[in-house]
């Protein structure tokens, strides 16, 4: 991934709002300090080159399946244009001055107590915590939920143990492919009534 902590792509002007909402998030297991900011609509670039620095494995772990850059550059609309922050939050973590992550959380429409997440984590940057953060910073920012429901592959159980670390998991495996649903924990609502 390309830019720093207020620019959306290398060489492009910071978004105002974007660059005044970056805030702490912490430190990773490894003692490196992160922060956070919305994901806004001129970050195309950044998700791009993010995603094409992905190796293939964690393409499939995050999609399911193997996408090309095209495919992923067809899908930057529908990941980036319906982000408000409130139904859908979605936000960038950042290290060392870079974007090191990327992740969503869209409310259901039908039942909005419950969501969707998804956490990329940029390869060199995996292991080290940065998914289980960023994580809790998405639950934290879009307020009173009190459950998550998404799609893991089975053999990702980097994304279980993250989402395990959020509350009581359940999950059915059946076709190689786990429907987990997450009932936040204590611990994650106490995260979001410190973030308010």
């Amino acid at each position: 991934m390309a830019g720093d902590a207020t620019s959306e792509a290398a060489g492009a002007p910071p978004a105002p709002r974007a660059a005044r909402l970056v805030r702490d998030a912490g430190v990773l297991r490894d003692g490196t300090p992160v922060r956070v900011r919305p994901l806004v609509a001129r970050d195309r670039a950044l998700l791009l080159a993010g995603f094409q620095a992905l190796s293939l494995r964690s393409r499939r772990r995050r999609f399911l399946r193997d996408v090309s850059d095209a495919q992923f550059t067809r899908m930057l609309p529908i990941l980036l244009d319906t982000v408000d922050q409130r139904a859908h939050v979605a936000l960038v973590l950042y290290a060392a001055g870079r974007p090191i992550a990327v992740g969503r959380l869209q409310r259901f429409i039908d039942d909005p107590g419950a969501a969707d997440l998804a956490v990329t984590v940029a390869d060199d940057w995996q292991g080290r915590g940065a998914g289980s953060t960023l994580a809790r910073e998405l639950i934290s920012r879009a307020g009173d939920l009190r459950e998550i429901r998404t799609v893991v592959g089975a053999d990702n159980t980097a994304s279980l143990r993250m989402l395990a670390r959020l509350g009581e998991l359940r999950s059915d495996c059946a076709t190689g492919d786990c429907d987990v649903v997450v009932q936040l924990s204590r611990s994650a609502a106490a995260a979001r009534a410190d973030a308010a």
